[in-house]
């Protein structure tokens, strides 16, 4: 997250407030009673948020912030209401400060609605969306300039998960960063609720220590490794993990390509970061030059890379400039519907341009799943 110059003088948290986080980091840590891997990021942010409410915190309900949305049905994992009372993990700069939720569960489909919440908020805490399980008629649920917001405004950092276990690896980022670093701003997680199926072409175990913390960066590789050389790599957020790792698994089945695969829960933390380095390293020409996330993750070969965004193509094309060898990006405003076979033919289209394949393989791949 940008930080302002005055951030170097931010206070300290108190003991208190680093026994609060430290309770809530305990309480979203993986056990036995955890949600499946296979579960829906909202039913598992549902039973995180039930859990941090147990353990004292603020847990805001604000569906009618706004816009509205259907009323919460019998056994809902969202169903956890507000808890009563202070919480010591909110950073008050002012005694008189009103005490506010940490973790915000809403339905905000349009800039004013956000805006509206974020007045309620105070511009602080974890916000998270679950406005794309409802009906509508935009791409993800929201209008399109919600994103492009976000994306605009330093002191948001947007994250679209794919599982649940990504939800928790970016709670307990945003927990650090919020409250035990002091770093102004908030969090905003767009929540979908679809499960993950036990045959899914992604890899559903728990993070590891290493995975959850490049998840919170930004991305990480989901695919296993494979002996053949990587060919293309495909990069989704969201519930586009799946349909790139689709994509992936027709490469291999169909033409014996290799493909990488990884989940890029923030292409706009991404290429903040890397804007970061090169400021940075623009700064300081003497000392070793810094590597912006991106860059560890992708710069091992110039292979394409295919980002894709359940959003318009510009929130993934966010990283383009930062990314070595072609670079596409896809979203919902593109041409094309956004489906594996589809990706499968961008990404053969993308190797072709590269001289890496013939044309003709572009030809009988629109052919073999009749896009023509």
């Amino acid at each position: 997250m940008h930080t302002p110059p005055s951030y170097s003088a931010a206070p300290r948290p108190s003991g208190e407030t680093r026994h609060a986080v430290q309770a809530c980091l305990a309480a979203l840590a993986p056990a036995s009673g955890s949600p499946s891997p296979h579960a829906s990021p909202r039913r598992a942010l549902g039973a995180m948020a039930s859990s941090l409410k147990q353990g004292g915190a603020m847990v805001a309900l604000m569906r009618k912030v706004g816009v509205q949305a259907p009323p919460l049905s019998d056994g809902d994992s969202w169903d956890v209401g507000a808890a009563a009372g202070a919480w010591a993990v909110r950073y008050r700069p002012a005694a008189t400060q009103t005490e506010k939720p940490l973790l915000y569960l809403c339905s905000p489909a349009s800039l004013p609605a956000l805006r509206a919440l974020l007045v309620e908020s105070g511009e602080r805490g974890i916000v998270c969306s679950d406005a794309e399980t409802h009906a509508s008629r935009w791409p993800k649920g929201v209008q399109p300039a919600l994103p492009a917001w976000l994306a605009a405004q330093h002191n948001c950092m947007p994250f679209d998960p794919a599982t649940g276990e990504e939800v928790r690896a970016i709670l307990r980022s945003a927990l650090e960063t919020l409250y035990l670093e002091q770093r102004p701003g908030y969090y905003y997680l767009a929540i979908h609720d679809e499960d993950a199926h036990e045959d899914a072409d992604v890899v559903l175990a728990p993070l590891s220590v290493a995975d959850a913390a490049a998840a919170s960066l930004g991305m990480y590789r989901v695919s296993l490794p494979d002996p053949a050389p990587c060919r293309v790599r495909l990069c989704g957020a969201g519930r586009m993990l799946a349909v790139v790792a689709a994509a992936a698994r027709l490469l291999k089945e169909d033409w014996d390509i290799a493909a990488q695969v990884w989940s890029c829960p923030s292409y706009t933390r991404l290429a903040r970061d890397a804007q970061a380095a090169e400021q940075w390293n623009l700064r300081h020409p003497r000392a070793t030059p810094r590597l912006a996330h991106v860059r560890r993750c992708l710069d091992d070969n110039t292979a394409p890379v295919i980002a894709v965004t359940g959003y318009g193509q510009h929130i993934a094309g966010q990283i383009g400039g930062h990314v070595r060898g072609r670079f596409i990006a896809v979203g919902a405003d593109a041409m094309m519907e956004v489906s594996a076979p589809w990706l499968a033919v961008t990404a053969l289209k993308a190797m072709a341009d590269d001289g890496a394949l013939p044309v003709q393989f572009v030809e009988y791949a629109l052919r073999r799943y009749a896009l023509l």
